[in-house]
C-alpha cells in the first residue's frame, strides 16, 4: 500500500499562461523567486515555490528552472515516486541516473512495461495522466468524458474528482490535448497536488485500488443473516427462492449425473471451451472434450443446464469469435438449456497474461459484446466475476442489462453490488465427482427449468431422445484441450 495513500493528486492540463484553473493551490509565497527564468507572478510559481522549499525540485546550476521544457519519462518517473511517498533508490553510477526509477515505476504501475533506452524520451499527457492515476490506485472506470479530444479513463476520472479540468477554448468545447507534451512547469503543479490533494473522499478501496461507487449499478439486497450452512456443510439462503448447482468443466473427467441429481443438485453449468490466455501462448480457442458427455448426462439425469465459455478476449473481434464458437457448440442442445449462457472472463496469470495492462473499458467492450451475441441468438446471457474483475477490470455500469454471476468463496458474499447467481465454493463435495467441484447458489426462477428447490424430479426415460452433438468448430486456431 502507498505511504501516502490519503493525500492525494492531481492537475495534468493547465490553462495556458494566462493563469491555471480553479483547483487547489498552495499558501501565497514570498514574492521572490529562486530562478532567474521564472518570476514571481508567473500562474506556476506557486506550486514550484513550494516544491522548492521542499527539496522536491530544484533548478540548473546557472539558476534556471526551464519552467517551458518538455519533461522526460526519467523525471516523470522520478516525480511521481517522490510524490506518492516512494524512498529515494540508491543510483547505479554506471547507468542512466533514472535507471534506478524503473523498478519502483512498474511495481507502481506507472508503467506495465518500459526500457531504459527511452528514459531521455518525453511522454505525452496521455501517458502522464495515466501514469499518475495508476500510482495513485485509481482505475479507468469512470463515466463520460467532458473531452472533444480524449475519452481516456484515467483521465475522464481525474476529471470526475475535480482534479483535472482541461481547456475550454474559444467553441465552447473542453480540450485535453492527450499528445502534447507535459512542460516542467505544468508537472510541478500536478506533483504538488499529488501530494496535497485527497481523492479518495467518497470511494472505497479493494485490494490495492481506489474505486468510485457505481451509481447506476443495483446495490446488494442480501444481507449477512440470510446464509447459513445445511447438515451436509452446504450454503443455504433463507431470503427467497434459490436453487443449488455447480459448474463443471473437462477437468472432472468422468461424472455420474445420476447421482449428481440425486444430492440435491438442481443445475450445472457446462463448459464449452476456452482460449489460452498466457501472453506466450498462440491465444487459440481451445475445444472441452467432455462438454458433450457432461450436457448429455446432466440432460438424462433430469437437471436443468446451462454453458460457459472461459475467455481471455482482448479484442472485441475476439470475443465475437468466441461467443460464436460457443453457440455452435450449444446448438444441439438449444431446447434443453434453461440456465444462462455465461461468458466467463477471467483474468488470471498476472504480468505473464496476454490481457496484462489492458483497459478496463476495452475488457468491458469484449465482455459485453460476447453477451449481446449470446442474447441475440436467443439464450439468456450472463458474465461471470470475482471481486478483482469486478471491481477492477469491468465497468459493471456498462454491463447492468446482462445477469452476474459473482464469485467469492465464503459462507456469506461481500460483493456490494446485486448478483444472480453466487459461486460459493471451489471445494464442493457431490455424489457422483470423485474431486472437489465448484458449488453454487440460483436467487433466479429461469423461465423453463424444471427443477425447484427440494424438488427432484424422476430423470427422462431410456427411451428419451436426446440432441446428437454436432460436429465441433474447427477453424485452424482450434486446437486440442489445454486446461486453464
Amino acid at each position: 500500500m502507498k505511504k501516502r495513500i490519503a493525500v492525494l493528486f492531481l492537475a495534468v492540463l493547465l490553462a495556458a499562461s494566462s493563469g491555471t484553473a480553479a483547483m487547489a493551490a498552495p499558501a501565497e509565497p514570498a514574492q521572490f523567486s529562486p530562478f532567474v527564468d521564472l518570476a514571481a507572478d508567473h500562474w506556476s510559481f506557486p506550486y514550484v515555490y513550494d516544491l522548492y522549499t521542499q527539496g522536491v525540485v530544484a533548478g540548473d546550476p546557472e539558476g534556471t528552472f526551464r519552467g517551458g521544457d518538455p519533461v522526460t519519462y526519467g523525471e516523470t518517473f522520478k516525480l511521481i515516486l517522490l510524490a506518492i511517498g516512494e524512498e529515494e533508490p540508491e543510483r547505479a553510477p554506471d547507468q542512466h541516473w533514472a535507471w534506478c526509477y524503473i523498478e519502483p515505476a512498474l511495481s507502481n504501475r506507472l508503467m506495465y512495461a518500459f526500457n531504459e533506452e527511452f528514459l531521455d524520451e518525453v511522454p505525452s499527457r496521455l501517458e502522464v495522466a495515466r501514469m499518475a492515476a495508476r500510482s495513485l490506485d485509481l482505475t479507468d472506470i469512470s463515466g463520460e468524458s467532458p473531452y472533444v479530444d480524449c475519452e481516456d479513463g484515467y483521465v475522464v476520472e481525474l476529471f470526475e474528482k475535480g482534479i483535472m479540468e482541461g481547456t475550454v477554448e474559444g467553441d465552447g468545447l473542453r480540450y485535453f490535448y492527450p499528445d502534447q507534451p507535459i512542460t516542467r512547469e505544468e508537472m510541478s503543479t500536478i506533483i504538488w497536488r499529488m501530494m496535497n490533494v485527497d481523492v479518495t473522499q467518497g470511494m472505497f478501496r479493494h485490494s490495492n485500488y481506489w474505486l468510485d461507487m457505481l451509481d447506476s449499478v443495483p446495490l446488494t439486497t442480501f444481507s449477512d443473516s440470510q446464509f447459513g450452512k445445511d447438515d451436509k456443510g452446504r450454503v443455504t439462503y433463507s431470503g427467497g427462492y434459490f436453487t443449488r448447482g455447480i459448474d463443471v468443466s473437462g477437468h472432472k473427467q468422468e461424472i455420474d449425473w445420476n447421482a449428481v441429481a440425486k444430492d440435491g443438485i438442481d443445475f450445472a453449468i457446462i463448459r464449452a471451451g476456452n482460449r489460452l490466455y498466457g501472453k506466450d501462448s498462440s491465444a487459440a480457442i481451445c475445444d472441452d472434450s467432455w462438454f458433450d458427455r457432461n450436457m448429455q448426462g446432466a440432460i438424462a439425469a433430469g437437471m436443468d443446464v446451462g454453458a460457459y465459455f472461459f475467455s481471455s478476449a482482448i479484442t472485441v473481434e475476439e470475443a465475437l469469435e468466441e461467443a460464436d464458437y460457443f453457440l455452435a457448440r450449444l446448438e444441439p442442445y438449444r431446447q434443453y438449456i434453461t440456465y444462462p449462457v455465461v461468458c466467463d472472463w477471467e483474468f488470471l496469470g498476472g504480468a505473464n497474461s496476454r490481457a496484462y495492462g489492458v483497459d478496463a473499458k476495452i475488457i468491458t467492450q469484449c465482455v459485453a459484446a460476447f453477451c449481446q451475441r449470446v442474447e441475440e441468438a436467443g439464450y439468456h446471457p450472463m458474465f461471470y466475476f470475482n471481486e478483482y474483475c469486478g471491481y477492477v477490470k469491468f465497468d459493471l455500469s456498462k454491463l447492468t442489462q446482462y445477469d452476474f454471476w459473482f464469485a467469492e468463496y465464503a459462507g456469506k458474499p461481500s460483493c456490494i453490488y446485486n448478483f444472480q447467481m453466487w459461486q460459493f465454493s471451489s471445494k464442493g463435495k457431490v455424489a457422483g465427482i470423485s474431486s472437489d467441484v465448484d458449488m453454487n447458489l440460483c436467487f433466479v426462477p429461469y423461465p423453463g427449468a424444471t427443477r425447484r428447490p427440494g424438488v427432484t424430479p424422476e430423470a427422462p426415460s431410456e427411451s428419451s431422445q436426446l440432441p446428437e452433438p454436432s460436429p465441433t468448430p474447427a477453424p485452424t486456431q482450434y486446437v486440442t484441450p489445454v486446461w486453464p
